[in-house]
């Protein structure tokens, strides 16, 4: 894949969204003396809740947009599987970049929507919002700017035992 069109597709950042209120914050009640035992702590044997697919695919795209940033590869590297031949692409893409002494500007992208297609294997449409990007191939040389646009993935899930992994991403 095109070094523009691999930087241009990587996946966005997720928008934390902090909840508000009016609400006056509460007063903290001070507790009454008893005689019961102490609230158990958790216990590193107790298993987290497992992560949906849908907050698999946003941590996925934040690793992208960091790996386009940084030029560090190995945690994007970390959630594909090795049959993800657009995800290779994309790694090669960055590496070749920051190799040469390049570097690539690039303020994240926003996830508008995940929507299941698929349930085996799991199948995503993923639309996000990618923001200018702009790309020096090598240091001091000039920049090649991409615009802002939207676009739609989709994104193949491949179940493994800790988790996920990207098995296969494509422009639909």
């Amino acid at each position: 894949m095109h070094v523009r069109r691999a930087l241009a597709l990587t996946l966005a950042v997720p928008v934390l969204l902090a909840g508000c209120s009016d609400d006056p914050e509460p007063k903290p009640k001070i507790p009454e003396t008893t005689t019961s035992s102490p609230t158990p702590t958790p216990t590193e044997s107790e298993t987290p809740e497992a992560e949906s697919p849908e907050d698999f695919i946003r941590r996925w795209v934040k690793a992208g947009d960091e790996m386009q940033v940084t030029g560090e590869t190995a945690e994007y590297s970390s959630l594909v599987d090795g049959t993800c031949k657009a995800c290779a692409s994309f790694v090669d893409s960055v590496k070749d970049v920051y190799g040469n002494g390049g570097s690539v500007e690039f303020a994240g992208s926003k996830v508008n929507s995940i929507k299941r297609r698929e349930r085996k294997p799991p199948t995503f449409a993923l639309t996000k919002t990618l923001p200018e990007t702009v790309i020096r191939r090598e240091k001091g040389s000039d920049p090649e700017v991409l615009p802002s646009g939207r676009t739609t993935l989709l994104v193949i899930l491949k179940p493994k035992p800790d988790g996920w992994a990207i098995s296969y991403y494509g422009i639909l």
